[in-house]
């Protein structure tokens, strides 16, 4: 099999855990999961925490680099965003169902614990979760920039306040008629 990354270079068949095996690019330092090994590995791992290595790379942000080819089947690869604080992409075979990862990226997935709950990250829910999260988070940095530091912790204490309210929409209905009016609400 031949490297996604460099094709011209061989990949040599590893052992990236007890019992999983893999294929290396000596030249890159990425490697080739297929599924069926990943399958099997995870099928033998029990649900204990492992402590994480003392050093490991840290993977780049990825979002930007060219597909790369299945070293298997000769398609294209699926990039799949990783998310939960990590910056990069796995790449997958849509026809073995094989993963690309990069240097570091298999250390990076242990230390966040992903990597037995890794064939997670394909699914539409996972990658949907990730973009609600995506959505949320842009929408508070949009509202704080826009309502200002200062404001912004006294109108987010009044909407959790509000959410809870069992008359929550009353009290925005009125609100929004005050504002219509042009004057703000009477202070009582």
């Amino acid at each position: 099999m031949l490297s996604p990354v460099h094709s011209e270079i061989r990949l040599e068949r590893t052992e990236i855990e007890p019992g999983l095996y893999a294929y290396r690019c000596p030249k890159s330092g990425g490697v080739w999961i297929p599924l069926e090994s990943y399958l099997n590995w995870r099928s033998h791992q029990e649900a204990q925490s492992e402590s994480p290595p003392n050093y490991t790379p840290v993977p780049e942000d990825d979002s930007d680099r060219k597909a790369l080819i299945c070293p298997e089947s000769g398609r294209l690869l699926l990039r799949f965003r990783v998310g939960h604080g990590l910056a990069f992409h796995i790449d997958r075979s849509p026809a073995t169902g094989g993963v690309w990862l990069d240097k570091g990226e298999w250390e990076a997935l242990k230390r966040a614990e992903l990597h037995r709950e890794m064939h997670l990250i394909f699914t539409a829910s996972y990658q949907r979760a990730l973009r609600a999260s995506d959505y949320t988070r842009t929408m508070e940095r949009t509202f704080r920039e826009r309502i200002g530091e200062a404001d912004f912790p006294k109108v987010a204490e009044f909407g959790k306040w509000l959410s809870d309210h069992p008359r929550r929409r009353e009290i925005c209905s009125y609100l929004f008629n005050e504002i219509e009016k042009g004057e703000p609400p009477p202070v009582i």
